[in-house]
């Protein structure tokens, strides 16, 4: 019997995660650095959502390893949402840019545990034949 799926490691899913999201969050910057985003006044809650993202993902990056339990990376990835869903968001014309900033590190803690989490699918083998 073959698995269907093969599991790459924890955390080089995180990684590979994470790498994803620094490529939206570029390609949303264009030419322009995300300091100078900031000076300028608007609010770019696009950009700031991909930011939360990269930032939660490399929260949990430097919590785990390769060799951690699926479990145990499903876990961190809740207290780590469950602690960015807690932070108190500055007020003013800011506001709008940080819960941009919350929304991606939770929305990306939400979407690592479920890619994380095996599916029924993936547990299932296939028959093979000598």
């Amino acid at each position: 019997m073959i698995p269907v799926a093969t599991a790459r490691p924890v955390r080089t899913t995180v990684m590979a995660a994470r790498r994803l999201a620094t490529e939206e969050w570029s390609r949303l910057l264009g030419d322009v650095s995300a300091c100078t985003l900031a000076k300028d006044g608007r609010s770019h809650p696009a950009a700031k959502f991909y930011e939360g993202r990269v930032a939660a993902l490399g929260e949990l990056v430097r919590q785990i390893a390769d060799e951690t339990d699926l479990a145990q990376a499903v876990d961190a990835a809740g207290t780590l949402s469950a602690g960015w869903a807690d932070t108190r968001l500055p007020g003013g014309p800011e506001a709008r840019d940080w819960e941009a900033y919350r929304a991606g590190g939770i929305q990306a803690m939400t979407d690592i545990a479920a890619e994380l989490t095996p599916s029924e699918q993936s547990n299932e083998t296939l028959e093979t034949t000598p």
